[in-house]
Parts: structure tokens; sequence; C-alpha cells
């Protein structure tokens, strides 16, 4: 149970908050090409939005 609490207290850590800036990733694309967090910064303000059970 000491190794859980530890383990949660790590990810709680590491989470990001509201308002903060997200850490630059690759993903790919619905279509198969690669993105990045990177490219879409160029373009403008990014909004991240994780929906849990999608597909």
């Amino acid at each position: 149970m000491l190794f859980l609490d530890i383990l949660v207290s790590i990810v709680a850590l590491s989470a990001l908050s509201t308002g903060m800036a997200a850490p630059d990733f690759e993903a790919f694309s619905y279509d198969g090409r690669k993105i990045t967090l990177s490219a879409f910064r160029q373009q403008g303000p990014v909004m991240l939005v994780f929906i849990r059970g999608f597909g």
C-alpha cells in the first residue's frame, strides 16, 4: 500500500494544472500524419482536451 501511495503522490506532483504549458509531444493524426504540439503552437494558442472513453 505504501508503494501505491508514493506512486499516486508522484503522479499528482507531475500533473499539469489549468493554464500550465504542456510539454512538446508527437502524435499521429487520424490519417496517419505525424503531428507535434510545437507545430500547432506556431499557428497560435492551443487548447488540449482529453476525452475519456472516446472511441
